[in-house]
């Protein structure tokens, strides 16, 4: 149904992690002046101001980022 793929991409299980993941990942090909939220969003499937339900803005991901840490 095609209203099951709409909802899917609206709603993402754990939003805030894969921001943490892909920006991790986005990181280690750009500097952290490059990384954007609405970009990370576009990467995963979300809309833009999705991830500002979790992060006011660039430099709150950058710090649970750094809070986080990389998982090595």
């Amino acid at each position: 149904m095609t209203e099951v793929a709409t909802s899917k991409t609206y709603h993402h299980g754990n939003l805030r992690a894969e921001l943490l993941d892909t920006a991790v990942e986005q990181l280690k090909h750009t500097g952290a002046e490059d990384l954007s939220l609405r970009a990370l969003a576009r990467a995963i499937g979300v809309s833009q101001t999705a991830p500002y339900r979790h992060f006011a803005d660039k430099s709150e991901l950058l710090a649970a980022m750094a809070t986080r840490g990389t998982g090595s």
